[in-house]
């Protein structure tokens, strides 16, 4: 993987599920540059943070996003996948005047719509 220049696979648990991603040529993590300074010094999304913008397609609540990601602090969720998604204006919130409402959802924007139709074009 390192010849190809591919990240490493990643295990994880989720709930009693085992996950195991393994990245392929062409599927980059790296995200064009238009989109690149958005994120911070970052040079792309993190795989939690790519989940969480294909799972909000649909309304979703923190604790389901959670799930997907398979985290279980809710402060460090907000702050490391939630927020620089939301700063970066990939996703919002449905009740933005409310943001720790039990009924605030996330869904993604046009913009995160348009970066997920070009990422996933092989």
């Amino acid at each position: 993987m390192v010849a190809r220049r591919l990240p490493p696979p990643e295990f994880r648990q989720n709930g009693q599920q085992f996950v195991q991603v393994l990245w392929r040529p062409g599927r980059d993590l790296v995200i064009g540059a238009q989109t690149r300074d958005l994120v911070g010094t970052k040079l792309g999304l993190s795989g939690d943070q790519v989940e969480v913008l294909r799972t909000c397609v649909a309304e979703t609540s923190i604790s389901e996003l959670m799930d997907v990601a398979g985290r279980t602090n809710r402060t460090k969720f907000r702050n490391s996948v939630l927020k620089p998604l939301m700063q970066a204006g990939l996703i919002e919130m449905t009740i933005p005047d409310r943001p720790r409402s039990s009924n605030q959802k996330y869904r993604i924007t046009e913009r995160g719509r348009a970066l997920l139709a070009g990422r996933d074009t092989p």
